[in-house]
């Protein structure tokens, strides 16, 4: 899971936005949650507002179509953050959308969702705050653990699924990956190909579960760094805190 910015759409998809959540608003509460579902499958909504709120949600995810949630390179759907059977009034609420794979959104999340007790949600939501703060990912198992004392990690990890079937394992293949990758990269740089440079960094960026590739550049300044990378080649930590590489990925 990685952190993400989310932008302001733009002014007509917001103002459609704006006017079916007015609608929801207009719809007596008993009522609501079943109609936030007709008015989702509404044609009109699924051709003028979820086709453009996918596309921009596309645009926000790290790689290509990453889940928001599992980092995996198959989203397809436009999730409920607060599902729509919890808090109808948030079915089009800009800030509660988020782009998922069929099966975090169906079978491991679905309408799952549990108070923090305060004002907020259980779930780690990537574009309000840091998964890092909640989420510590082993790089050569590709397992999730929570960050000590976090219920949100524990909640994130059981409710979306992180270590299950062959999620950690294509995690760890993507660590011995990045690694060549982070290899090829300085061998392009000692030899001044800027070309292939660039293609390293595309690569890393585009890459199946991206939460790799931004779990070690977050790691590789840690305090514990030299204890995380006391297995690999040395040069790999000295890629991930060089300057130029980092400034690539803006981090």
């Amino acid at each position: 899971m990685i952190r993400i910015v989310r932008p302001r759409l733009p002014t007509d998809l917001e103002a459609s936005l704006l006017a079916l959540s007015q609608e929801m608003a207009d719809t007596p509460v008993p009522d609501r949650n079943e109609h936030a579902e007709r008015m989702w499958k509404r044609n009109t909504v699924r051709r003028d507002v979820y086709q453009p709120v996918r596309e921009a949600l596309e645009e926000m995810a790290p790689g290509i179509d990453c889940c928001m949630y599992c980092g995996n390179h198959m989203a397809d759907t436009v999730d409920h953050f607060v599902p729509k059977s919890r808090s109808g009034l948030r079915t089009f609420y800009w800030p509660n959308l988020l782009l998922a794979c069929s099966t975090c959104n169906t079978r491991f999340k679905g309408n799952k969702h549990r108070s923090d007790g305060l004002v907020g949600s259980l779930l780690i939501d990537p574009t309000r705050e840091d998964p890092f703060d909640h989420l510590d990912l082993g790089l050569a198992s590709g397992v999730y653990r929570p960050v000590e004392g976090s219920a949100k990690g524990e909640w994130t990890i059981e409710v979306c699924g992180l270590n299950e079937g062959k999620r950690p394992r294509v995690r760890a293949e993507g660590w011995l990956n990045l690694v060549d990758d982070l290899q090829g990269w300085e061998q392009a740089r000692a030899a001044g190909d800027v070309r292939n440079m660039r293609r390293k960094i595309y690569r890393m960026r585009m890459q199946p579960f991206a939460d790799v590739c931004y779990a070690a550049l977050h790691k590789a300044v840690s305090e514990e760094a030299p204890l995380v990378f006391v297995d690999d080649n040395p040069a790999v930590l000295d890629l991930l805190r060089d300057d130029e590489l980092r400034a690539a990925f803006q981090v």
